[in-house]
């Protein structure tokens, strides 16, 4: 993941997550067999000398790899941002910058200071051991005593409205990533440092974390968090004390409070191992729990492990499981459709899961992280394995595959096939039979609106080809005040607006837990060849009063030109060069089938409805689908997405559904301007709707190519709403093709020909 690409992965503050359930946090200890508080206190833990054996923080080490080939971009970068911060003073956090967010709201300026200010400190602890200069010594010494100075080490957007009271003691992420940051510092320079700037960091991180959080044992909201904070927060706070505490009984406080911190974010995880967070937030929490893990095994000389068990094995393979192509990957929730998760964390656990190299192994510069965070720069120095690199280089460049996935407990589904594409070269007189490959890929999404970091979109799906998700999910917008205050879920990014969801009688998708998806069924052939899903969706439109039930049915299958898909295929497909069609190119077929069945009492409202004029009313239901690429209209009933690899085209029932694109023009993650093309497809009000008795009589007419579009019926519980209400209800059935066809590759042609 670009170690964090757009991602300043954090959320607001404690309000955000105080409602969520941790009662079942303390579970995992059993099924990783972690220590209980009677063995911990009897464990034999080392004393001031793990300081000078750690494995990782060894200067001569970190020295040689730094200079190693694979690295050459990374030191470059290093001395380039260094150099900057060797002749510049640090940016100050001033006042008007620290009380902009409680005026305003907004958050970035502060926080450009703040990253800018770690990354300089990085920058030059990385090049102070390679350089004999006596400056860059002495500037590491300024930055440390100046990060020391700091009113807070805590975001603004952390702290409320910055009153005293609530800076004092407060704990956020990023004061506990600057306390150990400072504390490997600490461990890498000892030896050189000025006596008088290590004992200012001991006093720092004494008075800021450790008497707060180990001797008053004040409770913070993160400790029982199911989510990134309790790992981040957790990890990096315990890993300080193993560096910095002499003081054994606080360093064994420490170690018992962690591991429930890390048991707490673990219960976040279903045995499926999957991030509800997405992929980005996958990357720094379970990121920061695998480097306090490999820390405390290392301190406890392998007694305390906790990188074993199904669970954890399971979490580790998430990236892989959701990865599409090329390094993109499904990016629900606040995560970026490319990452690029951080090769030393990728070649730790590659190597203790013998995960398969189907991951681009990049190694990502300081300045690729905005955040410019400190464990991922150190870790990807120390734990990048170029044979990763070599070996995934060896499986080809896309790392194609044909498998699928079902988290069962997260509600995703992922199928990813090879479309293999003929091509053929005329060569004086003589053919020869090539093939291109192209990835194809789709997901489809469950779960619940209350998940963490949650938009409002049950039923969302992603469409991916060539890597690129042509129909796509918006994944995180600027995190402003707003973004996590009362009224949220009206911004684009986090609305059902921003998804590949309906809008019914006007209403979106509302949030909260009550709001969740039933999988009636799911089926999913490993080969990725075949996925098929039923959703009931119902109890995510709560306003939309007249709703009996909404159903959606996706079903995703690779298919040839001739194997009967329809005469929509034949009619999107390109021809060979002698004007027949080339049956043997594969093309991958979404067919989407929503239900939307009324109560029986608003049947002749809705007549009533479908026959006045109803300009200024609201369609009774608009279906949406998001994309960066905006649509053509080839002719009515077939919209074609142009992208790099492929043609998407969509196939609808232009008499029921009048199709509308609209761009939105937004700010992604990163405060950059971007633009989705919303297509929305409007049911028609004066066409036919039928009732579900004449929609069981219209499922059974096939014909025309339409083998694969019977109407959905509501056959556990219509018989019985109809006998109980006395009439048939209302129905209407949407139903859509998706058609992803792989572009050709020019043919070649010799001279002689």
């Amino acid at each position: 993941m670009n170690a964090v690409q757009g991602s300043n992965r954090e959320i607001k503050n404690e309000q955000e997550y105080s409602h969520i359930d941790t009662s079942c946090a303390g579970n995992e200890a059993e099924v990783n067999g972690w220590p209980d508080e009677e063995r911990l206190q009897h464990m034999i833990l080392p004393k001031r000398n793990y300081r000078q054996k750690n494995r990782v923080l060894m200067a001569d080490r970190i020295g040689e790899r730094l200079q190693q080939p694979e690295l050459a971009k990374v030191f470059t970068d290093l001395k380039t941002y260094g150099e900057m911060a060797l002749n510049e003073p640090l940016p100050p956090l001033t006042f008007a910058l620290f009380r902009q967010f409680s005026q305003t709201g907004e958050r970035k300026a502060y926080e450009n200071a703040y990253f800018d200010r770690r990354g300089r400190l990085a920058a030059v602890a990385m090049l102070a051991l390679v350089s004999d200069e006596p400056r860059v010594l002495h500037t590491l010494e300024e930055m440390l005593w100046a990060v020391c100075d700091e009113y807070t080490w805590c975001l603004t957007a952390h702290l409320g409205n910055g009153e005293a009271r609530q800076v004092e003691g407060n704990i956020d992420l990023f004061a506990a990533e600057t306390v150990h940051m400072l504390a490997e510092i600490a461990v890498i320079h000892g030896r050189h440092l000025d006596p008088l700037v290590l004992e200012r960091i001991r006093v720092e991180a004494e008075c800021r974390i450790f008497t707060p959080l180990y001797r008053e044992k004040r409770e913070y909201h993160w400790q029982t968090a199911e989510h990134n904070w309790s790992a981040v927060c957790g990890g990096c706070c315990g890993m300080a004390a193993m560096l910095l505490l002499e003081d054994e009984v606080m360093v064994r406080e420490s170690i018992r409070q962690t591991l429930g911190c890390m048991k707490a974010f673990l219960s976040g995880y279903g045995e499926d191992g999957g991030c509800a967070e997405g992929i980005g937030y996958w990357v720094y929490g379970f990121g920061y729990f695998v480097y306090y893990a490999e820390m405390l095994q290392d301190y406890s000389d392998g007694a305390l492990n906790l990188l074993t068990g199904s669970k954890i094995a399971a979490i580790a393979a998430f990236p892989l499981r959701i990865h599409l192509s090329e390094g993109i990957f499904v990016n629900y929730s606040d995560s970026a459709e490319r990452e690029e998760i951080p090769a030393g964390l990728l070649s730790l656990l590659a190597a203790k899961f013998e995960l398969p190299a189907n991951l681009p192994l990049f190694i990502p510069r300081l300045t690729d992280d905005p955040c410019r965070r400190w464990a991922h720069l150190l870790r990807n120095v120390m734990w990048s394995d170029p044979a990763l690199s070599v070996v995934h280089e060896g499986a080809g460049a896309h790392a194609l595959a044909n498998e699928g996935v079902i988290l069962h407990q997260l509600g995703w589904m992922v199928a990813k096939s090879v479309l293999r594409v003929p091509k053929v070269r005329h060569e004086a007189d003589k053919q020869h039979a090539e093939e291109k490959q192209v990835q194809a890929a789709c997901s489809f999404k469950g779960g619940h609106n209350d998940e963490p970091h949650n938009h409002n979109d049950l039923g969302q799906f992603i469409i991916h080809c060539g890597g690129e998700n042509i129909i796509c999910d918006p994944g995180a917008g600027l995190y402003t005040q707003a973004y996590f205050a009362p009224g949220r879920e009206q911004l684009f990014h986090i609305s059902s607006s921003g998804h590949n969801v309906p809008l019914i009688d006007g209403c979106e998708q509302s949030p909260g837990r009550q709001a969740e998806a039933h999988i009636l069924r799911c089926r999913l052939e490993q080969d990725g060849s075949e996925l098929e899903a039923a959703l009931d969706l119902t109890l995510a439109y709560p306003e939309a009063a007249s709703l009996r039930r909404y159903t959606r049915e996706l079903c995703w299958r690779i298919e040839k030109h001739d194997a009967g898909i329809g005469d929509f295929t034949r009619n999107a497909s390109r021809s060979s060069r002698d004007g027949n069609m080339d049956e043997h190119n594969q093309v991958a077929v979404l067919r989407l089938t929503d239900t939307f069945q009324w109560k029986a009492s608003t049947v002749s409202d809705a007549a009533q409805y479908s026959v006045d004029d109803s300009s200024s009313r609201p369609s009774r239901v608009v279906e949406r689908w998001i994309s960066r690429i905006n649509p053509v209209l080839e002719k009515e009933g077939r919209l074609l997405w142009h992208a790099a690899q492929a043609n998407v085209y969509m196939v609808y029932d232009a008499a029921r559904w009048h199709v509308d694109t609209k761009p939105v023009h937004t700010l992604d993650h990163d405060h950059n301007p971007i633009t989705f093309y919303r297509t929305s497809l409007v049911w028609n009000e004066v066409g036919e709707a039928v009732t579900n008795e004449e929609s069981r009589g219209k499922s059974k007419d096939k014909g025309n190519g339409s083998e694969d579009a019977a109407i959905i019926t509501d056959t556990d519980t219509s018989a019985d709403a109809d006998d109980m209400y006395g009439a048939a209800s209302l129905e209407i059935v949407c139903q859509v093709h998706f058609v992803i066809e792989p572009h050709k590759a020019e043919t070649e042609v010799s001279e002689g020909e």
